[in-house]
């Protein structure tokens, strides 16, 4: 879905990198060093229209900013610019997700304020099918991910859940992952996982909304990576 939005301004803001532990070798201090580069590109690509591309860098700033551990005000850059870059690209649900890393930050409530109207105005379409992806931050730029899609009368629900450790970003995140086939009732869904071929046994319960879907685990680990988990709050993004 596309629409027209209002002229967005990026917010100015290149930190010098700081706080990462002594002991980290050198490849990690120059890759730390990018991190100004990736600010620099997506603004680059932003002027020139190229929003694929801003995300791209705008979201490497982001991932490798939290690595470094760089202060709160740059990572909040960094996910704004992110948003504006998905608002021009008429992804205006991404954009949501990405503003909500950082709740409180004044950058992220002008935003916020700005693509209300447009939020409002996907009401209708979101409440009439929970279809679409649905995402839970997991760090560092990347995003767990709910699926609903449909299936002949039913639904394939898909989860597919990350966790970055430590050193994710060069070593990748921990997975987990399931898949199930059957109708959302009153807005709920269940996941059962059975003790066999290996697996653990688990429940998850699934809740829909127009806005997103809450997931709790309620028995078993489901036999994820290591602290990939089933749970919580997935913030709609797309309507298919």
């Amino acid at each position: 879905m596309h629409w027209k939005c209002k002229a967005w301004v990026l917010f100015a803001g290149l930190y010098a990198v700081t706080g990462y532990a002594a002991q980290e070798d050198e490849q990690i201090k120059t890759d730390c060093g990018k991190i100004d580069g990736y600010g620099k590109a997506g603004a680059a690509a932003y002027r020139q229209g190229d929003m694929a591309r801003a995300v791209e860098e705008f979201s490497a700033q982001a991932a490798w900013g939290e690595f470094c551990r760089l202060p709160a005000a740059a990572l909040d850059t960094a996910y704004n610019n992110t948003a504006l870059a998905l608002i021009r690209s008429g992804e205006p649900l991404k954009a949501n997700a990405w503003l909500s890393l950082a709740p409180h930050s004044a950058k992220s409530g002008v935003n916020l304020t700005l693509i209300q109207p447009v939020l409002d105005r996907l009401k209708p379409a979101l409440a009439a099918t929970p279809m679409g992806n649905y995402w839970r931050y997991a760090g560092q730029g990347l995003w767990s991910v709910l699926s609903v899609m449909p299936e002949g009368n039913t639904w394939k629900i898909t989860f597919n859940g990350y966790y970055m450790p430590g050193m994710g970003m060069y070593y990748g995140p921990n997975m987990g992952s399931f898949s199930v086939v059957q109708p959302i009732s009153d807005g709920k869904a269940v996941y059962r996982q059975d003790a066999a071929d290996g697996d653990s046994a688990c429940q998850v319960n699934m809740t829909f909304n127009p806005r997103e879907a809450q997931l709790d685990t309620v028995s078993g680990d489901c036999g994820f990576g290591m602290n990939v988990r089933a749970d919580g709050k997935f913030l709609r993004v797309s309507l298919y």
